[in-house]
């Protein structure tokens, strides 16, 4: 299972609503200092929902961006 510690050097995490197709990048940072670095994906794709139309989805997508975000000239959508 990844935590946030193995996701937070290369990676960020993209928060896609099924529904109403919103896409929001999530602060891996920020949820490291709230939750724990050993906090698992599989708890934040469990708690996610759309705070355009409030329906709840499950769908983040975990983009590599590289050491330090390096590569991260990348737009989700």
């Amino acid at each position: 299972m990844q935590t946030l510690a193995e996701l937070s050097e290369c990676f960020q995490l993209y928060a896609v609503c099924d529904q109403c197709q919103r896409v929001a990048r999530v602060d891996i940072n920020t949820l490291m200092e709230k939750e724990g670095g050993d906090y698992p994906i599989d708890r934040i794709r469990m708690r996610l929902y759309c705070t355009t139309c409030r329906k709840r989805t499950q769908a983040l997508r975990i983009v590599y961006v590289g050491p330090g975000g390096k590569a991260a000239h990348f737009r989700y959508r």
